[in-house]
């Protein structure tokens, strides 16, 4: 398929991640960047606010249509190029979906990545380097969620149900992230529900454009 597709947003962002695993799965053609058509769409910058007010990343633009939130983006790009394959029909279980879609989006991102990750990739110790107090005060958080996450996992292949899901989407680059963080051994074991997911989602054919390393 192809569709006047463009994510904007940075490739290391989580929920840019989301958005492009999304793109990946449901097979849509796009691009990704912070430049479009010669106008540079940067983090924080005057631009970024005619698109999203908030100044934030990712917005989708569509046909140059812009629209932001990633669980909204996704669900557009389900509902309107995937015949909403990626939500179940079940109403229950469709609610739960967009149960875990907003608790993934909130608890676990401010747990896993804005407390946790961002310490370690955009270090504000001195000279650059990672503050362990705060990588310690975020950890026993990050556990926390860690453990919400396997009992939810318990046996099954995915977060909800047996369908693979936007739940699934958007968890994704968290726990891809998490599991090769320097304290992951601490976090999330070898033998653990929360590894052998994220081992399966890295597995999906659509991960390999997504889940690739960040060069610094």
């Amino acid at each position: 398929m192809s569709h006047q597709i463009h994510i904007v947003g940075v490739q290391f962002s989580s929920f840019t991640r989301a958005v492009q695993f999304c793109c990946e799965e449901i097979g849509l053609t796009y691009t990704l960047g912070t430049a479009v058509n010669g106008q540079e769409y940067s983090l924080r910058s005057p631009a970024l606010k005619t698109i999203n007010p908030f100044s934030k990343v990712p917005v989708l633009l569509d046909a140059d249509r812009p629209l932001y939130e990633t669980q909204s983006i996704c669900r557009y790009l389900d509902n309107q190029y995937n015949q909403a394959r990626l939500q179940p029909q079940d109403a229950w279980q469709k609610a739960e979906v967009d149960q875990w879609c907003a608790a993934i989006t909130t608890y676990a991102d401010k747990a896993i990545v804005r407390n946790y990750l961002l310490e370690f990739l955009f270090p504000k110790g001195p000279n650059g380097s990672v503050r362990e107090d705060v990588v310690a005060a975020a950890i026993p958080d990050v556990i926390q969620v860690v453990g919400i996450l396997e009992q939810q996992l318990g046996g099954k292949d995915f977060l909800v149900g047996n369908q693979f899901s936007l739940a699934d989407i958007l968890l994704a680059p968290m726990i891809t992230y998490l599991v090769n963080a320097p304290h992951n051994l601490d976090l999330v074991s070898k033998d653990s529900v929360l590894r052998s997911y994220a081992m399966r989602i890295l597995a999906r054919p659509a991960a390999k454009n997504v889940f690739i390393p960040i060069v610094k």
